[in-house]
C-alpha cells in the first residue's frame, strides 16, 4: 500500500524565492554592514588615484633603478632586485585605482559614514555631537590636481577620520556642512 499525498494548505504555498548564500549579497554590495540600505555614498575623486600612483612611482623606480645599475657593473643577480621592484609597481598601478574607486562617504542624519578598502573593508561611523573640529589641508601635489582632504577629529583619537581626494569645492562644502552639524549637536549637551 502506497502513501499518496493529498493536496492541502502546505502545498498552496508561493514558490521559494532563489536563495543567495550571504557572500553573494555582499558581493553585490546589496545591504551588509558596508552598504547600508538608504544610504548614498559620494565616492572620492579619481585624481586621488593618479596622486597615490605618482607617490608609487618615485618610491619604486628609485630602487628598481638602484639594482639596475649594480646589475650592470657588478653582477646580474641584482636584477632580481629590479624585477621584484617593477612587479610590486604593476601591483600597485592595479590595486590603487580599485581602492580609490571603493572609497566613499554618507552624510546621515546623526552621523557622518567613511568607508574604504576592498580585501579590508573599514566602515567609520562618526556621530555629529563627537566632532571637537574639522580640519580641511591640501599638499602641493594635491593642489596641482585640484584635491583636498577633509580630517574630522572627535572626542575619542579612535573615531578620527580623514577623507582624502575630495574636490577642493566639496571638500570645503563638506567641512561647513560637517561644523554646523557639529555645532548644532553640541548645543544640546
Amino acid at each position: 500500500m502506497t502513501a499518496q499525498s493529498i493536496p492541502g494548505p502546505a502545498d498552496q504555498r508561493r514558490p521559494a524565492a532563489p536563495r543567495t548564500s550571504r557572500l553573494a549579497g555582499a558581493a553585490s554590495g546589496a545591504g551588509g554592514p558596508f552598504a547600508p540600505q538608504g544610504v548614498s555614498f559620494s565616492p572620492v575623486s579619481p585624481s586621488l588615484a593618479t596622486a597615490r600612483v605618482m607617490a608609487a612611482l618615485f618610491l619604486l623606480l628609485l630602487p628598481a633603478a638602484g639594482f639596475a645599475i649594480p646589475a650592470v657593473l657588478v653582477s646580474p643577480w641584482f636584477w632580481a632586485g629590479t624585477g621584484a621592484a617593477i612587479v610590486i609597481l604593476a601591483w600597485l598601478l592595479w590595486m590603487i585605482p580599485r581602492q580609490v574607486r571603493a572609497m566613499g562617504y554618507a552624510l546621515a542624519g546623526e552621523h557622518l559614514l567613511w568607508r574604504k578598502g576592498i580585501m579590508w573593508r573599514r566602515m567609520s561611523v562618526i556621530p555629529y555631537g563627537r566632532m571637537q573640529y574639522v580640519d580641511t589641508s591640501q599638499g602641493p601635489i594635491a593642489r596641482r590636481l585640484g584635491i583636498a582632504e577633509v580630517k574630522l577629529h572627535t572626542a575619542s583619537a579612535g573615531t578620527d577620520a580623514t577623507i582624502n581626494g575630495l574636490p577642493v569645492a566639496e571638500a570645503e562644502h563638506l567641512r561647513q556642512i560637517l561644523a554646523e552639524r557639529g555645532e548644532e549637536r553640541m548645543a544640546g549637551l
